[in-house]
C-alpha cells in the first residue's frame, strides 16, 4: 500500500473551498488555509497566534460550545451548525466539523476545524420559512373569519402554546415551531359548511358528524410537506381527550402528541375567555377553574399545571393585552 507524500495532503487542504484551521492543544491557531481568509477576511498574519474565538458570534450559545468540547475531549468528531463572525463584523453561517489530531500512538497533539460556509443556504431557508409562516397566518385568519372569530384568537393561541412549550422544557426553536404550528389547529374548518359553523342552536347528529371531520380535513389541507408535520399532528389530535373520550380516533394519554395536548389547553382557555355569538366571555378565574377541574379528563395534567403557573407569573395577562 503506497503512502502519499505530505505535499499531497497540504495541497488538498490549501485548495479546498472549506475553511480549515489547525490549533495547538491550547487552542492557539497554528495554520489556516486560503479559504479561511476568503471566507472570514482574517489573513494568515491576523490569525496565527490567536484563538478561534476571533470568529465567535453571540448567536452561538454557550450550551453549543459546551456540547462541542464534551465531544471533542472524549476523542470524537463534533459536527453542527454555528454562527461565526467575519473580520468585518458580518456574521456567517457555518457547518463546522472539529476534532483532535492524534499521533501514531493515539495521543492528541492538535485540533483541526473544518468550516463550510452555508450562509446562502440558510438565507434561502429563512426566506422559505417566512413564506410558509405567512401562508400559515393567512390560512389561519381565513379559517377564524369563517368561524366568526378574530385573527387575534390564533395569535393568542400561538403565544400561549409557545410559552407552554418552553415551560415544559422545549428548546426555544422547538417551542417557536409548536407555537406557529398551533395556528393551524382548526384549518380543517375551511371545509365545514357555514350553516353548521354559524348555527346558533345545537347541532343535529348529522351536523355534528360533519363537524368532527375537520381534524382530518386539516390533515388533508396540510398534506405531507415536512414543514407542516407538527401542524398536521395538532390539527388531527387537538380534539382528542386525555381520558380517551375525544375525537376523531379516541386516543388517550400520551398516545396524543404533546404538541396537540399543549394546543388543546391553550385553545380551550382562549375560547372560554372570548365572547362568541352563542356565549359570553368567561373571566380568567372561571376558565382556569375549568381547566383544573378537567385535569386528567379532557387535559394532560402536566400541561394544565404549566398553564396555571404561567398565569401566576403574569404571562397569560401579558399575552391577552398584546393581542386584544
Amino acid at each position: 500500500m503506497s503512502t502519499l507524500p505530505l505535499e499531497a495532503y497540504q495541497f488538498a487542504l490549501e485548495n479546498t473551498v472549506d475553511a480549515v484551521v489547525i490549533t495547538d492543544m491550547e487552542s492557539v491557531i497554528q495554520w489556516v488555509n486560503p479559504a479561511f481568509t476568503t471566507i472570514t477576511g482574517f489573513t494568515w498574519k491576523d490569525s496565527i497566534g490567536r484563538k478561534p474565538s476571533i470568529l465567535r458570534s453571540k448567536q452561538t450559545t454557550i450550551e453549543t460550545y459546551k456540547e462541542m468540547w464534551s465531544v471533542i475531549l472524549s476523542g470524537g468528531w463534533w459536527r453542527g451548525e454555528v454562527v461565526n463572525k467575519k473580520r468585518s463584523g458580518e456574521e456567517w453561517y457555518s457547518f463546522l466539523s472539529i476534532s483532535q489530531i492524534k499521533d501514531d500512538e493515539g495521543h492528541p497533539f492538535a485540533y483541526v476545524g473544518i468550516s463550510r460556509d452555508i450562509t446562502e443556504m440558510k438565507m434561502l431557508q429563512f426566506r422559505l420559512k417566512d413564506a410558509s409562516l405567512e401562508a400559515i397566518y393567512m390560512l389561519s385568519v381565513a379559517c377564524e373569519a369563517k368561524d366568526e372569530v378574530t385573527g387575534s384568537h390564533v395569535l393568542r393561541v400561538q403565544n400561549y402554546t409557545e410559552a407552554l412549550a418552553r415551560k415544559l422544557g422545549f428548546s426555544d426553536e422547538r417551542a417557536e415551531e409548536v407555537g406557529y404550528s398551533s395556528m393551524m389547529h382548526d384549518v380543517g374548518k375551511l371545509h365545514v359548511p357555514d350553516a353548521i359553523l354559524k348555527k346558533p342552536a345545537p347541532l343535529s347528529r348529522e351536523e355534528w358528524v360533519e363537524m368532527t371531520k375537520h381534524p382530518a380535513n386539516g390533515v388533508a389541507i396540510l398534506r405531507d410537506k415536512p414543514f407542516y408535520e407538527l401542524a398536521r399532528q395538532i390539527s388531527e389530535n387537538h380534539h382528542e381527550r386525555w381520558d380517551g373520550t375525544g375525537y376523531p380516533n379516541g386516543k388517550k394519554g400520551e398516545e396524543i402528541p404533546l404538541a396537540a395536548r399543549i394546543t388543546t389547553v391553550a385553545d380551550v382557555f382562549d375560547a372560554l375567555t372570548t365572547e362568541r355569538p352563542y356565549k359570553r366571555a368567561w373571566n380568567e378565574e372561571e376558565a382556569l377553574k375549568e381547566l383544573v377541574e378537567q385535569k386528567g379528563k379532557a387535559f394532560d395534567p402536566e400541561v394544565v399545571d404549566a398553564f396555571v403557573s404561567l398565569h401566576k407569573e403574569g404571562y397569560v395577562a401579558e399575552i391577552r393585552q398584546r393581542f386584544p
